[in-house]
């Protein structure tokens, strides 16, 4: 028989498997964060996607650059300065759009919704979240910190224009953006918000992605995501809820969603509007798949936000 080996050294065998274990669990994490949060990703994301946005969205895009839109930059209260593009309405107006695109977006692909609102007579503003286009950030906040920023453009608007009657607009991330927004003190000038395919925390939609789309567990890699995310971009995905947010919400808000959404899956929208505090309104889009509400159906789409819009102007 061999020697047994001393407690002190069995302890530091435990010890060293852990590490090597908490290490490896580490590093899981940060290569999952870096494909799928890092500023770098996002942007080879973002390429990757040219030339495949549909004939509504390119027309869009368009738009926006045929508007030649301002761009202007401010500090936002977490450091640092925030950047957005506005293009003002064709006649002076207090309406004011605040409009906020998805994950791997930009305010160019915004172009549609955008164009709509200008001919509805609003000025609007794209901002820029964080670890997309002009952001200084490197990682993406999923909403939790644009919803800082996005108080931010608020005061921006209110400084330029004191009668500013401004509306939240986002689609997806966007759309989760200007949920947890929300659920933030906002000054009286919000009139409204809307939401199109938002989800109901960040937690929930990655789960929902990890296990529907990738088929990997929850365990190890969206818990060594989380943790990654919170060594590195200073969030828990748990704790970024719109579903929190919206439950302390006093700023009236549509709920929009597609229900062939498997993205963010449809029965988000139930949740987040159920727990709404807010006057709300819901609008399904039958047939509509992720973020293509407003294409697929325009003659609902379209009405139904313009009717919500000026019930509060």
């Amino acid at each position: 028989m061999g020697k047994k080996k001393s407690p002190e050294k069995l302890v530091i065998a435990a010890a060293s498997a852990g590490a090597a274990v908490g290490a490896a669990y580490l590093a899981l994490g940060n290569v999952i964060f870096n494909m799928t949060m890092s500023k770098k990703s996002i942007a080879k994301k973002i390429e990757a996607k040219q030339g495949t946005y549909n004939e509504i969205t390119q027309r869009g895009m368009e738009w926006f650059e045929a508007s030649n839109p301002a761009k202007v930059k401010i500090v936002t209260p977490r450091g640092g300065y925030i950047h957005g593009e506005i293009i003002l309405a064709d006649e002076p107006s207090d309406v004011w759009v605040i409009v906020v695109h998805g994950y791997t977006g930009s305010p160019k692909s915004m172009g549609a919704f955008g164009k709509r609102f200008h001919e509805m007579g609003f000025n609007c503003l794209f901002p820029h979240l964080c670890g997309h286009g002009d952001s200084e950030s490197n990682h993406v906040a999923m909403g939790w910190d644009d919803r800082i920023d996005i108080k931010a453009w608020v005061d921006y608007i209110i400084n330029e224009d004191p009668n500013a009657k401004i509306v939240l607009f986002g689609l997806s991330m966007g759309a989760a953006t200007v949920m947890m927004t929300t659920g933030e003190p906002l000054e009286p000038n919000v009139v409204c918000a809307i939401e199109d395919c938002g989800y109901t925390s960040v937690w929930d939609e990655c789960r929902s992605n990890i296990k529907d789309a990738y088929s990997l567990p929850v365990f190890p890699f969206l818990t060594a995501a989380r943790s990654a995310t919170m060594l590195r971009a200073g969030y828990d995905m748990k704790k970024a809820s719109c579903i929190e947010q919206v439950s302390r919400s006093v700023t009236p808000t549509l709920f929009i969603h597609g229900d062939k959404d498997d993205f963010v899956p449809f029965w988000m929208q139930e949740r987040v509007y159920r727990a709404a505090a807010c006057d709300k309104e819901k609008l399904v889009i039958p047939g509509a798949p992720h973020a293509e509400a407003s294409t697929v159906n325009p003659d609902k789409y379209w009405p139904a936000v313009e009717k919500f819009i000026r019930k509060y102007i």
